[in-house]
């Protein structure tokens, strides 16, 4: 059974993979040197990671999903001196304590596991971080709670959504400057009836015009690497034509395989005049109002 637990299960879809260590840490954001009597086995035991990330000189999360070169993708700056930032789908936390790493003023960590199980909790311990887990869903987002954020990280969540619009309406509601996506599409990776994402095939051998057609393939089932979390494939227009109509300038950064990284900033939102779900900015005007008369 689907439940919400199983949302953020997602950042196993295929990233880029890390033969051994060779992603370089940032310049002028040295890594810590390994602290006396740190034991690995303590840290990494019995907790399922997602991320690989030099904690310590040497020492990674020995998850297979690569921040640092993540993070190139996408475009975050090296120095994030002064910002306030927030991760959406945090997990093990890696992305999060990476910010802070380069300087953020403040991060918070969103998302839905318990940070006692997902290994945050155990970072968080060893690292001396004063980030902050705050457990909640993407649609639960608040900027009346949290406040905006000066950067915004939804990386390796997108297609784990049931409501994809929705999530990106409630991203811009907290995004005061830049947000960062990085997620799977189907430009490569379009599954036919009955076939499973093993067998699939470009967009454009479909159709050539697809690929500049908004697109989000559904999925049912577990047709996308045989993992029930999934809900949505988006093709990069999608993704472009989605979050532009959520009030953001987006671009595409770069691609690769069935992944792609983009980079938006929050711009005046117009799309919604007119339509339907627009109407919601009438209801305080008609507050009070007898409308029978």
């Amino acid at each position: 059974m689907r439940g919400v637990r199983r949302i953020w299960k997602g950042r196993q879809s295929p990233v880029p993979t890390v033969p051994g260590n060779p992603v370089p840490t940032v310049p002028g954001n040295p890594v810590p040197a390994v602290p006396v009597g740190f034991v690995e086995a303590e840290l990494f035991g019995g907790v399922r990671w997602h991320q690989h990330w030099e904690v310590f000189g040497g020492v990674y999360l020995p998850g297979h999903n690569p921040v640092q070169l993540l993070l190139e993708y996408v475009g975050l700056p090296d120095d994030l001196t002064g910002k306030r930032v927030l991760d959406v789908g945090a997990w093990n936390g890696a992305f999060s304590f990476e910010c802070e790493r380069r300087g953020a003023d403040e991060v918070v960590a969103f998302s839905l596991e318990d940070p006692d199980l997902s290994g945050f909790n155990r970072l968080k311990a060893v690292l001396d971080s004063k980030v902050n887990y705050v457990l909640g869903s993407v649609y639960n987002l608040d900027p009346q709670v949290m406040g905006r954020f000066d950067i915004v990280l939804f990386l390796g969540v997108l297609y784990h959504l049931r409501y994809p619009l929705l999530a990106a309406d409630m991203l811009r509601s907290v995004t005061a400057g830049q947000l960062f996506v990085e997620t799977h599409v189907i430009d490569d990776c379009f599954i036919r009836p009955g076939k499973g994402s093993s067998e699939a095939i470009p967009l454009a051998q479909v159709a050539p015009v697809l690929r500049d057609v908004p697109i989000w393939q559904f999925y049912r089932r577990d047709e996308l690497g045989d993992d029930r979390s999934n809900w949505f494939g988006p093709n990069v227009t999608a993704v472009l034509e989605g979050f532009g109509s959520a009030g953001f300038e987006i671009s595409l950064l770069h691609r690769w395989g069935t992944r792609a990284a983009f980079r938006a900033e929050v711009v005046p939102r117009a799309d919604f005049e007119g339509t339907y779900d627009g109407q919601d900015a009438l209801v305080p005007l008609l507050d009070g109002l007898n409308l029978s008369s």
